[in-house]
């Protein structure tokens, strides 16, 4: 934007409104199309008379219009804009085109800033349990569209209005606060962990949650605000002597280090088996380390076997606890996190590491990366375990924030936009308080970067999730937060509207919806998003001279209701649709009309095709098995396993036993699994507690082998008990015959849901397949193959699973490659039919 030119206040040449009005070189001063614009003067108002002159004066000879609507633009006087297009006629047809479409971005971007800054405000009162006057956002909306200095106005007296309401509670709570830490007895520095959590809300304006807090009650639903903060280090002072101090109790120390003391033996412990790792590079070592990290955080499981990687210094484990708390648990449902720990010398983890699923690396020589890019591995230094183990409190939720900044943030959203889905669930508030948490953890921003995000994708999952990988690549100055106001905010960013828009495109399928999308998009009804079939057909006979473009966007409108992208209502002329809206649909808005002329065009030359297909290799059943409690899992879907267990209990004889085993095998091989199905009332089974039973049945089986089964909570398939059952014994059976001859034998199940999926990965770390079972042949091995032990009943399991279809997926068992530096076995997948709640 141009300086205006200093004009000195002394006494001017009133000018009257009404010749400027008609005065041709009026399109050339900026600040006079203003006054034009705005609402009529008091007539013979002097004062506007001499604003208009010095508007003149301060602007000598004037500048080409095109420049000013440009300056006009950028300083939101849109209606200004509007009078130059409709009225100058030093404009091109080109220009006026290219400024409207300019002005109708803009207007839309002010409308967004508007609803975002009303619904931050609202959610800055409610945080802070005051009331704030009701804001009418239409209205103020449709201010911004005219002038955006005028609703800004409006927003910041309101906000300034907000704070007088919350500066006398702040003012109170933390007179509360000073009043508790002078009647402890023995007052931490700082008023302890409490103080500081308290002080850390009341800055952030939560003043609800931190009077909670001062009663000493628990909070209902933890923010990250309310975490307790890492202690600041000195990049002056040598980790490692601090280890000293704590190691050597004896040890002169100095003053600083009275408040670094751990917090409890868990800290003390766990620094100890840091200490470890300096000294030997040995699995007991490195197990000794995952179980201390294991307990510090309050994991409730084991932790992890350890196992050497190829020939690097580093050990593959795991442990719990990172993702415990109510706060976090939905970011990471299973709660193992693979721990990979290196003793003396290890200053490099190992290249095949990049491939793998976020975790943790730790060695005492190792440092994290000093490049930007983020990376699978998040290293975890002296520095952090010191910082850490003065926590009493949010140990999980502070490393995960030194962790979460070294991992893309696809470690806390999944890699696909139905986990992020899930992750969110499906009640709003707490959908946003998980945003918060992902943007804190991961991108370190605040109350504001979750607000532009929640208004720019309405909370989307798809769109958040570009949004979300977007910024970590984003930087962002020093002492400013990303998109802030001071940018211009999220709607002036157009790459990531760009990525957006590409998002949105996509989820149409086909050119024909895409045309109907646009199309309605350019019709609808900016507030609400509703748009008449009628007009949406018109516009497309308006945009488009081909005879069978309005018969081709009406079918690209049926395959959009379809998908779910517009909802559909009434009938005939008063036939309707409705585009979900979001501030970034508002804003694309705006090209509706020019998207929708190029389509059309497009769709005269194009078709879409989809060819999809499927083969099949049978093979045969194996030779059943014994009947020890693991081993009965195999008969689950035959019925003498029922006969079997009826008649143990009623004290059958041996030979009466014997002749139901018989028939149990006569059954499994004549078992045909359509039949099966046809006769099986549809059931759903949920997968933890039946991955946890066969867990626990198959280390009875194979007491050397070790089971991490990783499954989310409440995951329900459709595919019935007993057919699951069976089905899983043959994939485990398999993977823990091979691997119970090891010292360390590792079987890894990892269940993860790709909605309408759910996916079942086996892992062991076995020898691997031989050359001639790779691919399809694992499920066809000949009899000798069979005898050697590495198949058999994968066969069965493999047509159990594909006779229990649904219409939206077909169960499958098949191979995938596995790039698992130390699961260098098997690699089987489930395909599972996710259970619709």
């Amino acid at each position: 934007m141009s300086q205006e030119n200093a004009v000195d206040d002394g006494p001017v040449i009133p000018i009257d409104r009404a010749l400027l009005e008609t005065w041709p070189g009026r399109f050339r001063f900026p600040d006079i199309l203003i006054r034009l614009v705005a609402a009529e003067p008091v007539p013979d108002r002097p004062a506007d008379a001499a604003g208009l002159a010095r508007a003149v004066l301060a602007r000598a000879g004037g500048r080409p219009p095109r420049a000013v609507c440009e300056e006009l633009l950028e300083r939101g006087e849109f209606d200004a804009v509007a009078y130059v297009r409709t009225d100058c006629p030093d404009l091109s047809t080109h220009d006026r085109e290219a400024l409207g479409r300019k002005l109708e971005a803009a207007r839309a971007a002010a409308g967004e800033d508007v609803r975002q800054r009303v619904r931050d405000l609202e959610r800055r009162a409610a945080a802070a349990g005051v009331t704030l006057d009701g804001l009418d956002v239409t209205a103020l909306a449709v201010r911004a569209r005219s002038r955006k200095t005028a609703a800004d106005s409006a927003l910041n007296a309101a906000e300034d209005a907000l704070a007088k309401r919350m500066e006398p509670v702040a003012v109170e709570l933390r007179a509360w606060l000073d009043r508790q830490t002078a009647d402890a007895t023995a007052p931490a520095p700082g008023g302890g962990p409490t103080a500081k959590r308290v002080r850390a809300l009341v800055q952030a304006g939560e003043l609800v949650a931190a009077r909670t807090l001062l009663k000493r009650e628990p909070l209902g639903s933890p923010i990250p605000e309310s975490a307790a903060p890492l202690p600041p280090w000195n990049p002056r002072w040598d980790p490692n002597r601090f280890l000293d101090y704590h190691l050597n109790p004896a040890a002169p120390r100095p003053p600083e280090f009275a408040s670094w003391e751990a917090a409890d033996s868990s800290g003390k412990d766990l620094l100890a088996a840091y200490d470890r790792l300096q000294k030997a590079d040995s699995t007991e070592a490195a197990e000794a380390f995952a179980g201390a990290l294991n307990c510090f955080l309050g994991g409730s499981g084991r932790s992890g076997v350890a196992r050497r990687v190829g020939t690097s210094r580093f050990h593959h484990t795991y442990f719990d606890g990172l993702f415990g708390t109510d706060a976090l648990s939905r970011l990471h449902p299973t709660g193992r996190v693979d721990l990979y720990v290196g003793g003396p010398g290890a200053t490099a983890v190992p290249e095949q590491l990049a491939e793998q699923a976020p975790h943790i690396a730790v060695a005492p020589e190792l440092t994290a990366q000093d490049y930007t890019d983020r990376q699978p591995t998040a290293v975890l230094s002296l520095r952090d375990l010191l910082r850490l183990v003065v926590l009493p409190t949010d140990r999980a939720a502070a490393l995960l924030g030194i962790l979460a900044r070294q991992w893309p943030v696809t470690a806390l959203i999944g890699d696909r936009a139905t986990n992020l889905a899930t992750i969110l669930g499906n009640d709003p508030d707490a959908a946003w308080r998980t945003l918060r948490w992902i943007t804190h953890l991961s991108l370190g921003g605040g109350h504001a970067v979750a607000q532009a995000m929640e208004n720019c994708t309405a909370m989307d999952p798809a769109l958040l999730r570009v949004m979300l990988r977007y910024a970590e690549h984003r930087p962002v100055s020093a002492g400013t937060e990303l998109w802030s106001g001071a940018d211009g905010g999220w709607q002036r960013d157009d790459a990531l509207v760009l990525a957006l828009q590409e998002k949105l495109v996509a989820r149409c399928g086909d050119a024909t919806a895409e045309a109907a999308w646009w199309a309605a998009l350019a019709v609808g009804d900016p507030a609400t998003g509703e748009a008449s079939t009628e007009d949406l057909l018109l516009l497309v006979e308006v945009c488009s001279d081909w005879p069978g473009a309005r018969e081709r966007v009406r079918a690209g409108l049926d395959a959009l209701v379809a998908r779910g992208l517009l909802a559909r209502a009434g009938e005939g002329a008063g036939e309707h649709v409705t585009v979900p809206r979001s501030g970034v649909v508002r804003m694309l808005r705006a090209v509706g009309e020019q998207q929708l002329t190029g389509l059309l065009a497009r769709l005269r030359h194009t078709r879409d095709e989809q060819d999809a297909g499927r083969s099949d290799a049978p093979d045969g059943p194996r030779p059943p098995a014994g009947w020890t409690a693991w081993e009965r899992n195999r008969f689950a879907s035959v019925p003498a396993l029922a006969r079997l267990t009826s008649a143990e209990r009623s004290g059958a004889t041996d030979d009466e036993l014997t002749a139901i085993i018989a028939e149990a095998e006569a059954e499994l091989r004549a078992l045909d699994p359509a039949a099966l199905a046809d006769s099986t009332e549809p059931s759903a089974t949920e997968l933890a507690p039946m991955l946890d039973l066969l867990a626990a049945q198959c280390h009875d089986q194979y007491p050397g082998t070790i089971l991490d089964v990783r499954c989310p909570p409440a995951l329900r398939v459709d595919v019935p008990e007993a057919v699951l059952r069976a089905v899983l014994y043959e994939v485990l059976d398999n993977a823990a015959r091979v691997v119970t001859g090891t010292d360390t034998g590792l079987v890894q199940v990892l269940a993860k849901t790709e909605s309408p999926e759910v996916l079942v990965e086996v892992q062991d770390s076995g020898p691997g397949l031989p050359t001639e079972s790779r691919g399809r042949r694992i499920f066809a091995l000949s009899a000798a193959g069979r005898e050697q032990g590495r198949s058999g009943g994968l066969y069965r399991a493999r047509q159990l699973l594909r006779a229990f279809a649904t219409p939206r997926v077909e169960p499958e068992l098949e191979v995938f490659e596995s790039a698992h530096p130390t699961l260098t076995g098997a690699a089987l997948r489930l395909v599972l039919p996710e259970h619709a709640q």
